[in-house]
């Protein structure tokens, strides 16, 4: 288990970071200068969430072969297609000027947690037997994320009546992996309500479904101080920042928007004017696989229909500058009115999103943040008939999942209720639960809660995270050689 209080000396830092773990096991990070409390939101969230972090890191990136063998190698090779190829200053320069130095110190706060546990590594790693990974800061560039939420190109290729391979070939990319038998039965996983951001009064009401029930949680929840810097949500816990919560001057919250960002194009095989090599390693094989991604002017190519002399390219937003999922998050957290809210959404390229605003000044607006250039599409509004009354939380190694519980009637395993007139006064809830540590007592604390239609409180203010505080963690500078 992850050392929680007291004092831990770790290479990389300037000044001592103060981490407070409330009663909930959300942690409140407090630093002197910006670089130091990146690094230790890497480090805290390493700490809590690093196998789902690392299960995250080789699924996105295409390198779940070199862990769990040959039965992945085509979706490893589809996932490495789907990349961002194009100019990396364009690239960093379109999340923010200091996009790149966050994503830095944030990956040296995970990798310092890495070195840490590699000799002694948590017990998920023990049972999958596979070491945790180093991070490069342009790992969290990916477009995994933002593809898994666009997938408009398979209502087109049902539309189109396009074969089966086509379809085939894009649900490839960034499938779940389970580590052995099936997946968990579809009705107990699923859930029946849609995300939604409301403001009503001065309360900003959030519930957040990105997929499927999973174990650990889908989001983390933290609480990030340092000059500049004073806002608390839950963030994607691979990810730098907050996505969804408030800072000490406005709360926002977003809801997917259904927009076209992918499109299926039948060209000639010889309009492919690009086969880049690549390569995989296999677990279990000395030998490196090698494959090619395709391209023509248009796009990647997906599939080939050799008899007709025909390929079928996939052209989507992803492959431009700016559309990594969640980095536009980063402006999000510092604005302080409307219209630097505004401005730091022009950001957010993907996925596409409809942002519910309020401040303390009793303002509330929305606006769409998405690609340019992109079309609306008919809002999704089906509820699946085929839920259980019943809910599990399924773990990539079967014998941690949580449940079957009772699944309340709001049943979004992210929740906020945010009280935008006295922040102490929010309410949270990211189920299962903080911890992604089967061993942890914060694995599942919040499963039960979450059965039960309950939240716990969101503490913002230094009395109030003071007064509630559970464990103490002081991370210091080590002294240098």
């Amino acid at each position: 288990m992850p050392q929680t209080s007291g004092t831990i000396a770790v290479s990389g830092l300037t000044a001592p970071v103060r981490v407070v773990r409330d009663r909930a096991g959300i942690p409140h990070i407090s630093a002197s200068n910006q670089v130091d409390l990146f690094f230790a939101q890497g480090f805290v969230q390493a700490q809590d969430r690093l196998f789902q972090m690392d299960l995250w890191l080789r699924a996105s990136q295409g390198r779940l072969s070199e862990v769990l063998g040959a039965n992945f190698i085509d979706r490893d090779a589809m996932t490495r297609r789907m990349q961002y190829r194009g100019d990396m200053k364009a690239e960093w320069a379109t999340y923010g000027e200091d996009a790149r130095a966050i994503a830095e110190a944030f990956v040296r706060g995970i990798n310092t947690w890495v070195s840490i546990v590699r000799e002694h590594p948590p017990q998920e790693f023990v049972q999958v037997n596979w070491p945790p990974a180093y991070w490069r800061a342009e790992d969290l560039l990916n477009r995994t994320d933002a593809f898994l939420e666009s997938q408009d190109a398979l209502d087109e290729i049902r539309r189109r009546h396009l074969p089966d391979a086509v379809a085939d070939a894009v649900r490839l990319v960034g499938t779940a992996p389970f580590l052995s038998g099936s997946s968990p039965q579809l009705e107990l996983i699923r859930t029946r309500s849609a995300s939604r951001a409301d403001v009503s009064r001065d309360h900003l009401v959030i519930s957040e479904t990105t997929g499927p029930l999973a174990a650990p949680a889908a989001r983390y929840l933290v609480h990030l101080v340092a000059p500049g810097w004073n806002v608390i949500g839950a963030t994607a816990p691979w990810l730098p920042g907050v996505a969804i919560g408030h800072n000490d001057r406005v709360a926002w919250a977003m809801t997917p928007l259904a927009v076209s960002t992918e499109e299926i194009l039948i060209e000639p095989e010889s309009a492919v004017i690009a086969r880049e090599p690549q390569l995989l390693h296999i677990k279990g094989r000395g030998d490196m696989l090698p494959f090619t991604r395709d391209a023509t002017a248009d796009g990647v190519v997906i599939a080939s229909d050799h008899e007709h002399q025909r390929v079928f390219v996939l052209r989507w937003k992803g492959f431009e500058p700016g559309t990594a999922a969640g980095l536009g998050a980063l402006g999000l957290d510092r604005a302080h009115d409307w219209p630097s809210f505004r401005d730091a959404a022009a950001h957010w390229l993907m996925p596409a999103r409809r942002i519910v605003y309020a401040d303390v000044d009793d303002r509330a607006e929305h606006l769409d943040a998405q690609p340019g250039g992109t079309r609306r599409l008919e809002e999704a509004r089906s509820v699946d008939a085929h839920v259980s009354d019943r809910a599990l939380f399924p773990h990539f190694i079967h014998r941690f999942d949580i449940g079957p519980l009772t699944r309340p009637p709001d049943d979004a395993p992210l929740q906020l209720d945010v009280n935008v007139s006295e922040w102490d006064r929010s309410q949270a809830i990211s189920a299962p639960g903080q911890s992604g540590a089967p061993s942890s007592a914060r694995y599942a604390d919040e499963a039960a809660k979450w059965s039960g239609g309950q939240r716990v409180e969101l503490w913002f203010s230094g009395a109030a995270v003071t007064a509630n505080a559970d464990a103490t963690l002081t991370l210091t500078p080590a002294p240098r050689r």
